[in-house]
């Protein structure tokens, strides 16, 4: 019988069926399943409560010795098992072998979290479980263990299953699970004023523990409360959040081992405050291209930074944070710290003058991004002119070489190089503008400089507030459509 979907989780039912589907397969041997992710989105809460339904048995490793993990890991084996005294393990081949003999009966999830930990002090471990699940080792033909192996480490996690990885090929299910979106995050956060859930989310995204246990489980009551709630938890030093980046740094295998880690968190830092093309990143760390590159892969692999190809030029990719408290910690809290972390700080003053800051680098790019998820994952293949095969950001050189920096670009996949692709939409988003037909019309001067590949173009304008004169404008055209609020988090 399938287990129910936990009461007290939201948003997960994708993964949940994924997750039960591997755990009662029936199949007559072991099976191994990777899930993986960024820390604090869930990925814990998950698997215990799958093992809880389903009678398994769960190990979060910690950092240490390989002596220290083994006899760990037989204690709870032993107590799992109901065994007179804690199981001694010698080596990770017999640990192995113990934890797939758990599913001798029935099928069994076998739970190893944080695996990457186990990693550090013992590298053959990946080695050890491929030759434990061997198509002919009795280790695996004589079980119906469910192991499952997860880990928040992102590049170690990401290399298990790829190219000559030794348990390339060994998975079953190879389950990602990610921070929610901003529609899902407005229902896990409770907030129904959708503007206070857009500036909710520009701080703390989509990470489940950032909501919850790490805000105390208070989060914004309305617009009236937002203040109040950026001063007690993010900008306190008090608060989990107000470190709560630096220690990911530390945290991740690829930055923590990093020799000038002072390097990453300028180059976030220039992200941050809207360095967003490699030369003006370049400019802003202040060391030659050649060596922020390594700098820029190692903060992409880790998926701290997003790379975002141009839909309509070649080779000129954007960076952009993948995380709103990334992107809040770096604009506002890094640059303030001394100040906030003073005895007897005035957070509520400091807060009202780094507002504009706030609603410029925070609200403002996070709006921007929200946007092109939209037109990626909800709009109507109608909204668009067609379906959005590229998107992203781009840049526009006018005629008087003036630069006009576009937020949406949707681009058909029709072309041999991006060049040539055909725009099907072009959009500007304005989280804290009031939408008039001067944005329209910039619209329309942008459209007209793209030439005959843009001639067929939507114009979408994301914004909180329209003008009246806009709302007319755009409902006389079939051309212009206008996504404000309640269109962005329930339309498409």
């Amino acid at each position: 019988m399938p287990a129910p979907y936990p009461d007290d989780m939201i948003g997960r039912e994708a993964e949940w069926s994924r997750l039960l589907g591997f755990a009662q397969s029936g199949i007559a041997t072991a099976s191994l399943a990777i899930v993986w992710g960024r820390r604090r989105v869930g990925k814990s809460f998950l698997l215990q409560s799958l093992v809880e339904q389903t009678g398994g048995f769960y190990h979060g490793a910690v950092r240490g010795s390989s002596a220290e993990a083994l006899r760990e890991l037989g204690e709870r084996v032993g107590a799992f098992q109901g065994t007179a005294a804690p199981l001694a393990f010698e080596d990770w081949d017999q640990a192995m072998h113990a934890l797939l003999a758990l599913g001798r009966e029935r099928d069994t999830v076998v739970v190893l979290d944080e695996y990457p930990y186990l990693l550090e002090h013992t590298p053959e471990l990946d080695s050890i479980i491929q030759r434990a699940l061997g198509p002919r080792s009795t280790s695996r033909t004589a079980s119906r263990t469910r192991l499952i192996l997860c880990g928040s480490a992102i590049t170690v996690m990401s290399r298990t299953l790829s190219g000559t990885a030794p348990l390339r090929g060994r998975a079953g299910l190879d389950l990602r699970i990610s921070p929610f979106d901003f529609r899902m995050a407005a229902e896990l956060h409770g907030i129904v004023d959708r503007k206070t859930a857009l500036r909710t989310y520009a701080v703390v995204g989509g990470v489940a523990a950032y909501a919850r246990e790490m805000s105390g489980d208070d989060l914004p009551a309305g617009p009236d409360d937002f203040d109040r709630w950026v001063c007690e938890r993010v900008l306190s030093p008090a608060a989990p959040l107000f470190n709560e980046v630096t220690l990911l740094l530390s945290e991740d295998p690829t930055t923590a081992k990093a020799r000038k880690i002072n390097l990453y968190h300028a180059t976030l830092a220039g992200v941050a405050l809207g360095n967003h093309a490699h030369s003006s990143l370049t400019s802003y760390v202040r060391i030659p291209g050649a060596s922020l590159a390594p700098i820029v892969e190692t903060l992409v692999s880790a998926e701290l930074v997003e790379r975002v190809q141009d839909p309509i030029r070649d080779n000129r990719p954007t960076y952009h944070l993948t995380d709103a408290l990334i992107r809040f910690h770096y604009a506002v809290i890094r640059r303030h710290q001394s100040r906030l972390s003073r005895h007897g700080a005035d957070a509520a003053g400091i807060w009202s003058q780094l507002l504009p800051t706030f609603e410029s680098q925070v609200v403002g790019p996070g709006f921007e991004a929200a946007a092109r998820y939209w037109v990626t994952h909800f709009a109507d293949p109608d909204t668009l002119g067609g379906f959005p095969d590229h998107v992203g950001p781009s840049t526009l050189v006018m005629g008087d070489g003036t630069e006009r920096q576009l937020d949406v670009v949707v681009a058909a996949d029709d072309g041999r190089t991006a060049p040539e692709r055909t725009i099907l939409a072009l959009g500007e988003a304005k989280a804290g503008e009031l939408l008039s037909t001067r944005h329209l019309h910039r619209l329309e001067v942008v459209r007209s400089a793209l030439g005959a590949r843009a001639a067929g173009a939507k114009l979408l304008l994301f914004g909180a507030e329209c003008a009246p004169e806009l709302t007319d404008a755009a409902a006389r055209r079939s051309d212009v459509e206008l996504v404000d609020l309640a269109r962005l988090y329930a339309g498409s």
